[in-house]
C-alpha cells in the first residue's frame, strides 16, 4: 500500500511538473502506468476518484498535465496541417501571381510527401525489422496511428483544395480578371458601330431600342450540348433581305449560351431573356465554347442569308457592371467558406481518432511502451520521419542503461544442519531423536 501511494504520487508529480511528460508520447506512458495501478492495486475511494478525474475527464482536455494532452495536441497539430495543406492547394490554383502560386503548390506537395514518406518508413520498418510480431504489435499500433491518419487527411485535403481551386478559377476568377483587362463601352448601337472596333470590349451597355431577336437564332450540337446564338439588333428584329441591315453591312453582335435553345433555334432562352430591362452584354469568356459559337453563327448565316465578319459573343444581362461585381462577390464568399470548412471537419475527425486511440491504450491494444529498435539502415529515416517513436526508444534505452547493477543472489546449495541426537533411557538402550 505504501509503494502504491509513492508510485501514484510520483506519477502525478512527474506528469504535472516535467515538460518531457506533459507533451508527446510520454503522456501515453502515464496512461499506461495509471491503468496498471487501477487494475493491479486496491486504491482507496479518494485515490480512484482522483485518477478518474485526472485521466479520463474531458474537463482537463486542454490542460498540459492531463493524459488527454498528448492526444489533443496531436489532434490540434493534425488539424492545422490539414487546413494549411488545403489553403496551399487552393492558393496554387487561385493566386494570380504565378511565382507565389508555384510556391504554394510546392509547399503543399512537400507536406503531403513528408507524411507519405513517414508511412513508407513505417511499412519498411515492419517488413525489414519484423515488427509485426506480437511483442512489438502494441507499440507499432500506437506510433503508426497519427502518421497514417495525417497522411490520409492531408491527401484528401490537397485533392479537395485543388478541385475547388480549379473550379473557382475557370468558372469565376479567370473570367473576372479577363473582363477586368478589357474595356467597358456604353451606348453602343449595333447598327452603327462595327464589331471590328470593339474587339477589346468586355462590358457593353447598348443604346435604347437594342434587343435580341429570340425567334431567329442559330445553333450547333456537339457531344450532347447545344450551342445557341441570337443576333443583337437595333429594334430587336431581323428583317428579310436588306431591311434593318447595319450601315457597315455585317451583323457582329450575338447573345450566346449553352443548352438554352432547341435546334433549329427559334426560341432563344439564354441569359436574362425574360427581363425586359436587359440591355447589356458581358463578353463571353467561355473559351472552350467559342469555336462552337462560331459554328452556330455559320448556321445562322446560312439559314438567313446574312453575313457576320467579326462576330462578338455576349452573355445577355441587364447590368453588366453589377454582374461583374457579383462574380467577384461569388468568388470571395465561396473561397472564404471553402477555406474555413476543412478546419472544423478535420478537428472533429482528429478528436474522434484521438478518443479511439485512447480507448485502444486503455484496452491494452496499443501502448507507447516497449518501442522496438529501429531496423538497421533506417535509423536516420526514423530520426526524420518518426522522431517521437525514436525518442521514446532512446529514452527507454537510457532508463534501462541507468538501472543500477547489483550482484545476483547466491542460490547455491546450503548446508543442512544435522538433527541433534538425544540419548534417553529407553527400554533396550535405544537412542531418541
Amino acid at each position: 500500500q505504501v509503494s502504491t501511494h509513492l508510485v501514484f504520487r510520483g506519477l502525478h508529480e512527474c506528469r504535472t511538473c516535467s515538460p518531457r511528460l506533459s507533451s508527446g508520447c510520454s503522456g501515453g506512458v502515464c496512461l499506461a502506468l495509471a491503468m496498471i495501478l487501477k487494475q493491479n492495486n486496491n486504491l482507496s475511494k479518494d485515490e480512484d476518484e482522483h485518477m478518474e478525474d485526472s485521466f479520463y475527464s474531458f474537463r482537463r482536455l486542454l490542460m498540459s498535465h492531463s493524459v488527454w494532452a498528448p492526444f489533443s495536441s496531436h489532434a490540434v497539430a493534425t488539424t492545422f496541417q490539414v487546413e494549411v495543406v488545403f489553403l496551399l492547394s487552393y492558393g496554387a490554383f487561385t493566386i494570380v501571381h504565378v511565382p507565389i502560386a508555384v510556391i504554394c503548390g510546392i509547399f503543399a506537395i512537400g507536406m503531403v510527401a513528408y507524411w507519405f514518406c513517414a508511412v513508407v518508413v513505417l511499412i519498411l520498418s515492419i517488413v525489414r525489422g519484423k515488427l509485426h510480431k506480437r511483442m512489438h504489435r502494441r507499440a507499432m499500433i500506437f506510433y503508426s496511428w497519427w502518421p497514417i491518419l495525417t497522411f490520409v487527411l492531408c491527401s484528401l485535403s490537397a485533392v479537395l483544395g485543388c478541385s475547388l481551386g480549379h473550379h473557382m478559377w475557370y468558372t469565376t476568377e479567370q473570367p473576372y480578371y479577363e473582363l477586368d483587362s478589357l474595356q467597358p463601352y456604353r451606348d453602343i448601337n449595333p447598327a452603327i458601330v462595327p464589331g471590328k472596333q470593339l474587339q477589346d470590349a468586355g462590358l457593353v451597355d447598348f443604346s435604347d431600342g437594342v434587343d435580341v431577336d429570340r425567334a431567329k437564332g442559330g445553333c450547333f450540337v456537339n457531344a450532347g450540348h447545344t450551342y445557341c446564338v441570337a443576333p443583337i439588333l437595333f429594334t430587336g428584329e431581323l428583317y428579310a433581305g436588306l431591311g434593318n441591315t447595319p450601315s457597315f453591312g455585317t451583323y457582329d453582335y450575338f447573345a450566346v449560351g449553352v443548352d438554352c435553345c432547341n435546334c433549329p433555334n427559334q426560341d432563344f432562352r439564354c441569359g436574362d431573356w425574360k427581363n425586359p430591362l436587359a440591355q447589356g452584354g458581358i463578353r463571353s469568356m467561355d473559351h472552350r465554347s467559342r469555336p462552337f459559337y462560331s459554328l452556330a453563327v455559320s448556321d445562322w448565316e446560312a439559314t438567313y442569308v446574312k453575313e457576320a465578319r467579326h462576330p462578338l459573343f455576349f452573355d445577355w444581362v441587364q447590368n453588366p457592371h453589377f454582374q461583374k461585381a457579383v462574380m467577384w462577390h461569388t468568388f470571395s464568399s465561396t473561397s472564404l467558406l471553402g477555406c474555413l470548412a476543412p478546419f472544423p471537419a478535420a478537428f472533429l475527425l482528429t478528436v474522434l481518432a484521438a478518443n479511439a486511440l485512447r480507448i485502444l491504450v486503455q484496452g491494452s491494444v496499443a501502448s507507447p511502451l516497449d518501442v522496438p529498435q529501429p531496423p538497421k539502415g533506417l535509423e536516420k529515416a526514423w530520426k526524420v520521419f518518426l522522431p517521437q517513436m525514436l525518442g521514446q526508444y532512446e529514452e527507454e534505452r537510457e532508463q534501462l542503461m541507468a538501472m543500477p547493477i547489483t550482484a545476483a543472489p547466491d542460490y547455491g546449495a546450503m548446508a543442512v544442519p544435522k538433527p541433534a541426537v538425544v540419548k534417553s533411557a529407553l527400554p533396550g538402550g535405544a537412542a531418541g531423536v
